[in-house]
């Protein structure tokens, strides 16, 4: 497996919930894995029972990579080669010349209606890639769709969650303590957990929590995540809400312990720049059994279904997000049962032992 960081993210969080999968069984699966940059934000990497290796770029376009990739394939000799993005891509197709080995290509993990200048890049690179790949795998059937794959040469294995994470979490009482320095009492709480990206919208959020947070002292939004809009955004927001009504949290890895106090999951993107493939954020919300405000579109149309495990609303819409976030606070038995969906969506189709099964299945079709 060869992926270009491991940075905190969607894909990154996949591939090592699909390695752990396939080495619980030692004797059947050995991988061996390669970042291409020496960032890792998840250590536990390193506990693995893998070979793991960091070869950095010296730049953006270091050919030499191509010949420490194509040493490692001669050495190693694996059956199979799964990329992971498309810079992992680029210079796999260079090593594996003449070895031959099967390359399979997950690079597509987003799924944005339009061409533009974020996902242009891929959509033309995907094309060079077509007439020698093995195989496209992406995360959502709008993904396949959006980047026109050869549809013989296009696999969907959908996102999966490690229902363990959320066994032996912080106390409730802790947890409350913690982010809101007291118990929660009447107080309904929304949380979206992602990057302070363009490909996010926590403007038309903030909006939207403004206005409501002026009208309802009970309501309390958490935004989880850094990015360089963050600081932006945060000054938006007026003194007298700030830290009490709205929080900016950063960065946590006690995700599944903070969802055990919020009330609804919210992910709300910026279509104009970003379709989602599969959220993994809008899994661990629905893990944690929480009905789901997400912008409709993309791959978040093939999990959120809308008034049954939660709301699909348009994109830049803060007017939605008050209408939606307002009937589940007002109707608490309306909004446990659409959790209640969320929850068992996950437990039949996005767990990490069906991904694992069907990445099996797939890599099978391709072993000597």
């Amino acid at each position: 497996m060869v992926i270009n960081t491991l940075k905190k993210g969607g894909k990154e969080r996949r591939m090592l919930e699909l390695i752990k999968g396939l080495t619980k069984d030692k004797s059947a699966f050995q991988v061996y894995l390669v970042s291409l940059t020496d960032t890792v934000d998840y250590p536990y990497v390193y506990e693995l029972p893998i070979t793991f290796e960091t070869i950095t770029k010296k730049n953006s376009k270091d050919f030499s990579l191509a010949f420490k990739l194509r040493k490692i394939i001669r050495t190693f000799r694996p059956d199979i080669i799964h990329s992971w993005d498309v810079t992992a891509s680029a210079y796999l197709n260079f090593a594996n010349a003449f070895i031959n080995k099967p390359i399979l290509h997950g690079i597509i993990y987003d799924a944005s209606a339009k061409l533009n200048s974020f996902n242009k890049s891929l959509y033309y690179r995907i094309k060079l890639l077509s007439p020698f790949a093995k195989v496209f795998i992406a995360n959502s059937m709008a993904g396949l769709k959006a980047y026109e794959t050869p549809p013989r040469k296009s696999v969907c294995i959908y996102n999966g969650i490690d229902m363990n994470r959320f066994n032996d979490l912080k106390s409730v009482t802790d947890v409350e303590q913690e982010i809101l320095g007291e118990r929660k009492g009447d107080k309904f709480i929304i949380a979206m957990v992602a990057a302070f990206e363009i490909r996010k919208d926590q403007e038309t959020l903030i909006k939207a929590a403004i206005k409501m947070c002026a009208a309802d002292q009970t309501l309390v939004f958490l935004l989880i995540g850094n990015g360089i809009y963050m600081d932006a955004i945060k000054a938006k927001v007026p003194a007298d809400m700030l830290d009490k009504q709205i929080k900016f949290l950063g960065n946590r890895h006690d995700i599944e312990s903070i969802l055990q106090i919020v009330d609804t999951g919210v992910l709300i993107t910026n279509s104009e720049n970003h379709g989602e493939g599969i959220s993994n954020s809008i899994v661990e919300y629905m893990a944690s059994a929480k009905p789901v405000i997400a912008t409709r579109g993309g791959g978040t149309d093939e999990i959120v279904m809308d008034g049954v495990n939660g709301f699909l609303i348009d994109p830049k819409n803060e007017e939605q997000i008050i209408e939606k976030i307002s009937v589940l606070k007002r109707d608490a038995g309306y909004s446990r049962a659409l959790g209640k969906n969320a929850y068992q969506l996950i437990s039949e189709k996005f767990t990490a032992e069906r991904m694992t099964a069907s990445y099996i299945d797939l890599y099978n079709k391709y072993l000597n």
